[in-house]
C-alpha cells in the first residue's frame, strides 16, 4: 500500500463545505476547510478528483509504488480573493458612480458576477485545483 496526503487550503469562499474526494471513480472520503487527511491506496496508477456540488477539479493522475507517498494541495480558484475584493469595491462604489455613469457602475457590478457565473456554468471542472507539493 501507498499513502496519499491531501492538504486543503484555507478557502473562505467554500469554508463551510466539505469537498468530496474520489480516486479512480470511488469515493474515499471528504475533507473540510484547512484540513489535512491521509489515505492508504493501492500501488499503481490512479486518478483523483475533488467535487463540490456540480463543480469539480480537473482529473489529477499520479502513480504510486510501495515506498513513496504523495502530498497534494487542494483548493479553490486562486483568483477568488481578487473577485471578492472587486465585488466589495463595486458594491461600495456603485452608488457613488451613479452620477458619473450608469454604464460604468453596471460594468463594475457585472464583472465579478460574470466571472463567478463562468466557473459555475461553463468551466465547472476547473472550479477546484489540485497540485502535487512533494515527491518522496
Amino acid at each position: 500500500m501507498a499513502t496519499i496526503k491531501i492538504i486543503r487550503t484555507n478557502d473562505y469562499v467554500n469554508a463551510l463545505r466539505d469537498y468530496r474526494l474520489f480516486i479512480d471513480g470511488q469515493k474515499i472520503g471528504t475533507i473540510g476547510n484547512n484540513q489535512i487527511k491521509e489515505f492508504d491506496i493501492p500501488i499503481g496508477k490512479h486518478t483523483i478528483i475533488a467535487k463540490i456540488d456540480w463543480c469539480s477539479s480537473p482529473d489529477f493522475s499520479f502513480e504510486t509504488n510501495g515506498k513513496d507517498s504523495k502530498i497534494l494541495l487542494l483548493g479553490g480558484i486562486r483568483s477568488w480573493r481578487w473577485v471578492m475584493l472587486l465585488s466589495t469595491i463595486s458594491v461600495v462604489l456603485s452608488p457613488l458612480l451613479k452620477n458619473v455613469s450608469y454604464y460604468i457602475s453596471t460594468v463594475l457590478v457585472l464583472i465579478p458576477f460574470l466571472y463567478i457565473l463562468y466557473y459555475l456554468a461553463i468551466d465547472r471542472k476547473n472550479f477546484l485545483t489540485i497540485k502535487e507539493l512533494h515527491k518522496s
